[in-house]
C-alpha cells in the first residue's frame, strides 16, 4: 500500500506513456476501434477500447482471439440498467432508451496498460490486433 506511494509518479508516466504507444500503434484501426483519448491529467487503470464496427467484427470474437494470444481483456462495462442482472426489473423500461450505453456497454472491452508492460510486450499487443484484424477483415475494412 503506503511503499506504492513512493512509485506513483513512476507508474502514472509508465501507464501514460503505454496508452500513448497503444494508441499510436493501433491508430491505423481507428475505423473500427474507438481508441482512449491520450490526456497527461489521467491515470489510466487499462486501455479501453470500443468496436465501432461490430458488424465487421464481433467484441466477443475480438476478445476471444486476444486471449488465444495470451492479452487478457475484461469487458467495459455493462449499461445500467439494461444489462446488469441487478437492475433486471428496469429492463423493459429503459430498454433502448439509453442508446449510447447500449452501444458501449455491447461493445466496449478494456486490455491492461500497466506499468509492468515491457516494450515488447507492447509490440506484440500491436502485432496481434494488427493480425487479428487483417485476417479477420482482410478487404472488408474498406466497405
Amino acid at each position: 500500500g503506503l511503499s506504492q506511494l513512493e512509485k506513483v509518479e513512476w507508474i502514472i508516466k509508465r501507464r501514460q506513456e503505454n496508452v500513448r504507444y497503444l494508441n499510436e500503434a493501433l491508430e491505423r484501426h481507428n475505423d473500427i476501434l474507438q481508441l482512449p483519448k491520450y490526456s497527461e491529467e489521467v491515470s489510466y487503470l487499462a486501455y479501453p477500447l470500443v468496436i465501432k464496427r461490430p458488424d465487421l467484427i464481433s467484441r466477443k470474437e475480438l476478445r476471444m482471439r486476444l486471449e488465444e494470444e495470451g492479452i487478457e481483456t475484461r469487458p467495459l462495462f455493462g449499461c445500467i440498467p439494461t444489462q446488469q442482472p441487478a437492475y433486471s426489473h428496469l429492463k423493459k423500461q429503459y430498454r433502448w432508451k439509453l442508446p449510447n450505453a447500449e452501444f458501449l456497454g455491447l461493445n466496449g472491452f478494456y486490455i491492461g496498460c500497466h506499468q509492468y508492460l515491457t516494450e515488447d510486450d507492447l509490440e506484440y499487443i500491436e502485432k496481434t490486433f494488427n493480425k487479428i484484424i487483417s485476417t479477420k477483415l482482410g478487404n472488408k475494412k474498406e466497405s
